[in-house]
């Protein structure tokens, strides 16, 4: 692999960010990069191209059915990306590939199994949409993080490192800031409007590793803001980061449309802290479920 200076994402079209470059069979290499606030690659990148990375070695006719997906180190944004493809299985009806990533050297950042499925017409069920999800709101008529002035927005980005700032590519719309700001602590819950803010061609590989990629935003913030609080009071931050973090496709899905994640935190303790989300479409259709598991862990000194 060369060490040559990656490019940033000027995060403009999705596409560009998830498009790979083969290198060899069934070998494939990242052509820019995303940051975020920890000076890292951005995880929702990983898992995006990590998962069109598994997409190029199956017949187009296997739409992606889960991920799981392993943070196994801190990607440096300034170097490449290599995605090295493993055959598991190519059935009658399923696929499954194994994807590692690696950066020069030999430095392993990720490791992902990815199920593929052809569909077929068979019983069909999905737990309704809760009363209380957001769901009946109009996501465009919804504050976004440059509306969400309060003071506690201010003690979230100083504790936890998250910003109330909008970003380039993603559009994100809050039905119930209280969510954000004045969680339950028992058990925390975060709802939210997501969706790509430029509009996708009409290919199901894409708009499946574009909503991995949107998986990864704000999500394990359920897991962290009761903790807040505490924290504040102890005048200390928390540092967080991705660990592990699992998708299910249930039914064709479009990044570039409203998609509302109802994410719950049932457990924090030991520095970890797991998030569980159910995503709908405006329609009510359960589209597909998130969880992550992140590193929660007092900032000492």
């Amino acid at each position: 692999m060369t060490e040559t200076a990656l490019p940033a994402w000027d995060g403009r079209e999705i596409a560009d960010l998830l498009a790979l470059t083969p290198v060899g069979q069934n070998r494939f290499r990242s052509r820019c990069a995303e940051s975020n606030e920890h000076d890292r690659i951005f995880g929702g990148q990983l898992l995006g191209q990590a998962l069109m990375a598994a997409t190029l070695t199956v017949a187009a006719d296997r739409p992606a059915t889960y991920m799981q997906f392993l943070f196994a180190a801190g990607g440096l944004p300034e170097q490449a990306i290599d995605y090295e493809v493993a055959v598991l299985q190519d059935g009658k009806r399923f696929a499954s590939r194994n994807v590692r990533g690696s950066q020069p050297g030999g430095r392993i950042v990720s490791d992902a199994s990815v199920t593929f499925a052809k569909p077929f017409d068979a019983p069909a069920h999905q737990a309704p949409p809760p009363a209380d999800c957001g769901l009946a709101s109009d996501p465009d008529s919804l504050p976004g993080f440059a509306e969400i002035q309060a003071a506690e927005a201010r003690e979230i980005e100083r504790t936890l490192g998250y910003v109330f700032r909008p970003h380039v590519a993603i559009d994100f719309r809050a039905p119930f800031v209280e969510d954000l700001l004045r969680p339950n602590l028992d058990q925390p819950r975060m709802r939210y409007w997501i969706r790509l803010r430029a509009p996708l061609a009409d290919d199901p590989a894409l708009h499946a590793a574009a909503f991995a990629y949107l998986s990864d935003y704000w999500i394990n913030f359920a897991a962290c803001i009761a903790h807040v609080p505490s924290a504040v009071a102890a005048a200390g931050r928390l540092y967080v980061a991705s660990l592990n973090h699992a998708i299910w496709f249930h039914r064709p899905l479009r990044a570039d449309q409203w998609l509302l994640f109802d994410c719950i935190s049932p457990s924090g303790a030991l520095g970890r802290g797991l998030t569980v989300g159910r995503v709908y479409s405006q329609s009510g259709e359960m589209v597909a479920s998130a969880t992550q598991e992140c590193l929660l862990a007092p900032i000492v000194g």
